[in-house]
């Protein structure tokens, strides 16, 4: 005679292991589902404002540095607006506008400005000599305010 018990627990096996297989690829395709979201997020930069605004008075308290620092979405170098003015008159002495990475007083009457330095490029000379003649040093740009 055919054992029943022995044919039910084969079937119990056999749903147990269908719906396991079945709860799997299911599963599996959750995941990629979420993945294939996640990656079709747009991937663009948000902007952030980091706009800062500094007043720094010289050595002998003669002149103010008003410095307005802005960064550009994209660009990893500061631009700044400079004005300096007499401390007592407010009268403009000097004013422009800077890309680089900061802009201060370098003595009582004049302003250093240091630019921003990018990724370093190979060199164009294969001769060391050559290229430790170069100087890659960053270089600094001072403005007298003495006219």
């Amino acid at each position: 005679m055919y054992n029943y018990g022995s044919m039910l627990s084969r079937k119990i096996t056999l749903i147990f292991f269908l719906s396991l297989t079945i709860f799997s690829f299911a599963q599996c395709k959750t995941v990629g589902e979420n993945t294939k979201e996640e990656t079709s997020l747009p991937t663009s930069i948000k902007p952030v404002v980091n706009n800062t605004s500094t007043t720094r008075l010289n050595g002998d308290k003669s002149m103010e540095l008003h410095v307005q620092k802005n960064m550009k979405v994209g660009d990893p170098a500061f631009h700044f607006k400079y004005v300096v003015y007499k401390a007592g008159t407010k009268e403009i002495i000097k004013k422009g506008t800077f890309r680089g990475t900061s802009v201060d007083w370098n003595t009582t009457t004049s302003l250093k400005l240091t630019p921003y330095i990018g990724m370093e490029q190979k060199p164009i000379s294969d001769n060391p000599e050559e290229i430790l003649n170069k100087n890659t040093h960053t270089q600094l740009i001072i403005i007298n305010l003495n006219n």
